[in-house]
């Protein structure tokens, strides 16, 4: 399909989503949440949710952890931007940025309700493959391999853009 050159996409953008998401580690184990409404793709994942309209990616995913998770936590470092194509009929195009959040030993995710997420879960981060699939796992290997480089990646439904950010296979 070719490009339309008549719209102006500056004035006027197409419609995207930003979603924000916490690579929350401790010890050797990660933090993953089951996300019940998602039947399409990966029913686990990163915690986090979606920034409102002029909301900065950092001060959604505070907000967010903080609604859905009782975690009052300021992120950290960026690991991660991974852009979704739109699914006609579903959902609009996005990006989901990905940060480093430390969380306090005695503190633990306490899942509110009506928060969209059915449960919180530590797990190994080799077993975080029995959980997620598809671009939700491939986005979280991707995310702690920045954490251990102190890259950024830059993916494409959890695959990195060539020669940006790390790639280890």
């Amino acid at each position: 399909m070719a490009p339309d050159i008549t719209k102006d996409w500056f004035t006027d953008p197409p419609p995207r989503r930003v979603g924000v998401h916490a690579l929350i580690v401790r010890d050797d184990h990660l933090l993953v949440v089951s996300r019940p409404y998602r039947i399409t793709v990966s029913q686990w994942g990163l915690p986090g949710g979606s920034a409102g309209a002029d909301e900065l990616p950092r001060r959604a995913l505070s907000r967010t952890l903080d609604e859905r998770l009782g975690l009052r936590v300021t992120p950290g470092r960026w690991l991660a931007v991974d852009h979704v194509p739109a699914t006609p009929g579903k959902h609009a195009e996005g990006t989901n940025w990905v940060f480093e959040v430390q969380l306090p030993e005695d503190v633990e995710p306490a899942i509110a309700e009506g928060s969209g997420f059915g449960e919180a879960r530590w797990v190994g981060r080799t077993a975080a493959g029995e959980l997620a699939v598809d671009h939700a796992l491939r986005r979280i290997e991707q995310s702690l391999l920045a954490a251990e480089t102190g890259e950024v990646a830059e993916l494409y439904l959890g695959v990195p853009v060539q020669g940006i950010g790390p790639h280890r296979p």
